[in-house]
């Protein structure tokens, strides 16, 4: 069944469903799921965090020990103990949510693409706001004269970028994304040619070919590349900057999900509008900086 076809089914199933409770209940729990769902294919955090539930009510906390030392010694000579040093970080979380409204007569009818706009709206309005918030708790763990904080002058540069991933990479072993503005990254096609040399076969056609027609290259040195789109709160305001690149390391800190997406509705009977508030809980957290690095284009 087509996009197409599953809203046309919704359509006619609003119908009938928008005269009882449970039969709207039953229709905004299909609604919770399909955001839930398309959330979860795409979402920053999920990609660049280890994902942990917590049950509701609870405050998640994780206690980092530190590394334990290895000494060589002679047969029958003290070995020296380590301390296993201990800090526990507490991680805050915080509501996100979306309250999208639909006017019964438009839901009677049928009218499934107003219905479908909406739901795609409420979707990317909580998608975005999550990302913005790893974005800034991530790159805010990174500050100018860090060793891991890096410069690019006028443009996103391949120098800049292996210095960044070899930084990361000397720290823990091994990157799990490079992550920035879909158009910033989208220049790295360039690096294939030289204004001397021409085509150096950086990437091979098979990697320009995707990138021309997903504007992002999939990979560079086998880590994979995520291109994000720009998303602005409810004030107007960019919530990811256009000159940044993050490279992510593995295990750098903690997504948690407090409480699942949720939902509650109900019927404005004043102006006969039925609207659901959709929710969720949710915090991010990084407690190892060093396992990562931050692109700044100048």
């Amino acid at each position: 069944m087509s996009t197409k076809e599953k809203w046309a089914a919704f359509a006619e199933e609003m119908k009938t469903a928008i005269d009882s409770k449970e039969g709207r209940i039953a229709v905004a729990n299909k609604i919770t799921k399909y955001i839930s769902d398309s959330i979860e294919q795409s979402d920053l955090a999920s990609l660049i965090l280890p994902k942990e539930f917590v049950p509701v009510g609870t405050t998640p906390e994780y206690t980092i020990r530190g590394k334990l030392k290895a000494y060589w010694h002679e047969p029958g000579s003290y070995a020296p103990r380590t301390r296993m040093t201990q800090k526990v970080f507490t991680v805050p979380t915080w509501m996100v949510s979306a309250h999208p409204e639909y006017e019964i007569s438009q839901l009677e009818a049928g009218r499934y693409g107003t219905v479908q706009d909406q739901v795609k709206a409420a979707k990317e309005a909580i998608q975005g706001a999550v990302n913005a918030r790893v974005w800034s708790t991530v790159s805010g763990a990174i500050s100018s004269g860090d060793g891991n904080y890096f410069t690019s002058a006028a443009e996103f540069s391949r120098t800049a970028l292996d210095n960044a991933i070899n930084y990361v990479e000397d720290q823990y072993g091994s990157v799990k994304a490079i992550v920035g503005r879909k158009n910033l990254l989208f220049n790295m096609v360039n690096w294939n040619v030289d204004t001397s040399a021409g085509d150096i076969g950086l990437f091979s056609d098979e990697m320009k070919g995707k990138a021309l027609n997903s504007k992002m290259l999939p990979s560079y040195r086998g880590i994979p590349i995520v291109g994000l789109p720009q998303w602005r709160d409810g004030f107007g305001k960019l919530t990811i900057p256009q000159n940044e690149v993050l490279v992510v390391g593995q295990d750098i800190g903690k997504y948690v999900v407090n409480q699942e997406l949720r939902s509650k509705e109900a019927i404005n009977v004043d102006d006969l509008i039925w609207h659901i508030h959709l929710y969720q809980k949710v915090g991010v957290a990084v407690f190892f900086a060093e396992r990562c690095a931050k692109i700044v284009v100048t």
